[in-house]
């Protein structure tokens, strides 16, 4: 079994911690579809939303932190009051998973990965992280912490 799959077979029902990008993606998509292929966050996921959606809908649990809530409301703030419905609906299902800040700069790793992937860093010790981002996947993987780099799962978008 492939390595990623076997991370994500592992902690379905422990849970997943959903980087930023993908998160965004999930939201959007679940506010309009057609969103997703207008929204210049989103666009280059447009293919990916089904992949998304099921494997979001997968986890038992979907863990959060505020620096990532933080960012969807940030990137996403042209979207409209509308989409902010969806936005509170979905924040109150996940398990927000909390880092202070000055944990997450004391980081060895903050000032190659920033703010938000220093504090996924902190928490991720106890969760499989789903994410984009070859930097955090790369340093989370060195760590021995359990990371699935979502490009690695497009192959095997038919096993969920």
């Amino acid at each position: 079994m492939n390595e990623d799959l076997a991370f994500i077979s592992k902690n379905r029902q422990l849970g997943a911690l959903i980087d930023t990008n993908l998160l965004l993606v999930y939201i959007v998509g679940k506010f309009d579809k057609s969103c997703l292929s207008r929204f210049h966050h989103t666009k280059q996921y447009v293919q990916d939303f089904p992949l998304i959606e099921k494997l979001v809908e997968y986890f038992a649990r979907i863990y959060t932190t505020p620096n990532v809530l933080t960012e969807i409301s940030n990137l996403s703030k042209d979207l409209g009051v509308n989409f902010f419905d969806v936005l509170q609906r979905v924040v109150q299902v996940l398990d927000e998973q909390y880092c202070a800040s000055s944990d997450a700069v004391s980081n060895g790793e903050f000032r190659r990965l920033g703010l938000t992937d220093s504090g996924l860093l902190n928490v991720a010790k106890n969760h499989l992280v789903v994410t984009t981002d070859f930097n955090l996947y790369q340093t989370l993987r060195s760590k021995k912490i359990d990371a699935v780099n979502f490009s690695h799962l497009r192959s095997f978008a038919d096993r969920f």
